[in-house]
């Protein structure tokens, strides 16, 4: 209860004379020792007629001090007997500590002010004994409503006003609530690796306090639970939450089994759409309750590195912007994942955004399309995803995008180096150095070999720059009238360059 519905009881007749009203007491105690601290917990209301001190008693700094340090919330002060009015010491001192002081009145007894607490809690207990058994209830019809995992988790969000989390003990997300839970799931899973532990436990997101549970069959946890919020849960709230992990025990093994068998209907679905058979495929979703995209659609391939895989797919099947537009989210034989969803507003900026979020990734996606057409447009996706190079890493390109990134990003930077150091490397001997056969030889292919022009920008005769690519070519052991020579001779300076 709180000081404020105290002072509300008419019949009580008490008036705050200093601090806050909507302070939480716990209990009230009546006492008027000059120190009544060892008797007394955190949260009290006590109760004085301040007997053992005077009107003007030096003390009353020192005796607030001690009741503010002991955790008293609030002070109710008898008048009439002992003093008039409260001693203006006291108000001073309990305003400087931020202890709030009740003016009790005359005529009310002490004792109607602990009864008036002692039924007030009482009255709230039996509350939250009544507000428990309805969530249990609550949470026991949600048992029974498939799939029943994903019906506990949201009922134990609405009842308890918290976010909530269900992971399988691999790590993969069973089920959360409200939407906006989902984002919390790297998290979670993060401190339940760090931990490297089953056994329960409290950590903090920002000023969210996080309890996990483990979800166990037997003596083998199947599975964690995450239960978010920033006020603490109470022992009530702690038993409702307590009971849901006990209902998802039950059934958390068969939630794990679900979602694989979820993933498995999605990619056959999936197969059949990339073997051209479009027909077979909408049959075989409708049957198995998958939606599938209307109209013009795009194929995006995406790929991941082992260890954030499953994230990418988990990220994307959770994704609500997705899930609204009927995308078809599975992943394939060879550990890609792949996305077909309908031609929108905001469809890329969607899977490029969550690209962004999650290291070792990266994509292509295709124009718009028919659903007849993704069968002849897949092979060609799929060989760009794999070969999408490292520095396009986090990012989803389009079939001109990969054209744009050049031949030179497919390779790696200690490969090409070393391999433009070789091939050069003829012309950087002590002879060729002498004529300056590389300037030579890079200002000639800047000018598409035509020597009048290249002779003319490096200051030299057209006969000498002649014999200079003799030289050259002595010592490369090719011709220019090669293009392969040329281009790759480019190409060296290019990353020579870099």
């Amino acid at each position: 209860m709180t000081l404020l519905s105290l002072v509300g009881r008419r019949d009580l007749g008490l008036t705050i004379r200093t601090g806050r009203a909507d302070l939480a007491v716990s209990w009230a105690h009546i006492s008027d020792l000059v120190d009544p601290t060892p008797y007394l917990e955190p949260g009290t209301l006590l109760l004085t007629t301040g007997l053992s001190l005077g009107r003007t008693s030096r003390r009353w700094p020192e005796y607030t001090e001690r009741l503010v340090r002991a955790g008293v919330r609030a002070l109710g002060f008898g008048v009439g007997l002992r003093h008039a009015s409260i001693p203006e010491p006291l108000i001073a001192a309990a305003a400087r500590h931020g202890l709030s002081v009740v003016e009790v009145s005359e005529p009310t007894c002490f004792s109607s002010v602990v009864r008036a607490v002692t039924d007030e809690l009482a009255a709230t207990e039996r509350a939250q004994q009544t507000a428990a058994m309805d969530s249990y209830r609550g949470l026991v019809r949600a048992a029974l409503t498939p799939p029943a995992h994903r019906s506990v988790v949201t009922r134990l969000a609405a009842q308890l006003d918290t976010w909530v989390l269900l992971l399988s003990r691999e790590g993969h997300l069973l089920a959360g609530a409200p939407e906006h839970a989902r984002r919390n799931a790297e998290r979670v899973r993060l401190e339940v690796s760090r931990r490297r532990s089953w056994h329960a436990a409290t950590f903090g997101i920002g000023d969210t306090r996080v309890t996990l549970l483990p979800v166990s069959q037997s003596t083998r946890p199947t599975g964690v639970l995450a239960v978010g919020r920033r006020a603490p849960l109470s022992p009530y709230e702690r038993g409702v939450v307590d009971i849901a992990v006990d209902l998802l025990s039950l059934g958390v093994a068969q939630a794990a089994e679900l979602l694989d068998s979820e993933r498995r209907e999605r990619a056959t679905v999936l197969s059949m759409v990339l073997a051209g058979r479009c027909e077979a495929a909408r049959q075989a979703a409708e049957s198995l309750g998958i939606p599938l995209p209307e109209g013009p659609v795009r194929l995006a391939v995406l790929t991941a590195e082992a260890g954030t895989r499953s994230d990418l797919l988990e990220m994307l099947e959770n994704e609500r912007s997705l899930q609204i537009v009927s995308a078809l989210v599975a992943g394939d034989s060879r550990g890609r994942v792949v996305v077909v969803l309908p031609v929108v507003e905001g469809d890329v900026g969607v899977l490029r955004a969550m690209l962004s979020s999650l290291g070792g990734t990266r994509g292509v996606i295709g124009e718009a399309v028919d659903m007849t057409g993704l069968a002849r447009v897949w092979p060609r996706i799929a060989a760009l995803a794999d070969t999408v190079p490292t520095s396009a890493a986090q990012r989803l390109l389009t079939t001109g995008d990969v054209a744009d990134i050049g031949l030179l990003s497919y390779m790696g930077t200690a490969e090409a180096e070393g391999w433009a150091f070789a091939l050069l490397t003829p012309l950087e001997g002590d002879e060729a150095r002498r004529i300056d056969l590389l300037a030579t030889v890079r200002t000639y292919l800047a000018h598409n070999g035509n020597t009048e022009a290249a002779s003319a920008v490096l200051g030299i005769h057209r006969r000498t720059l002649v014999y200079r690519l003799g030289r050259a070519e002595t010592l490369l052991g090719r011709k220019f009238s090669d293009p392969g020579l040329r281009a790759e001779l480019w190409m060296a300076f290019t990353v020579r360059d870099r």
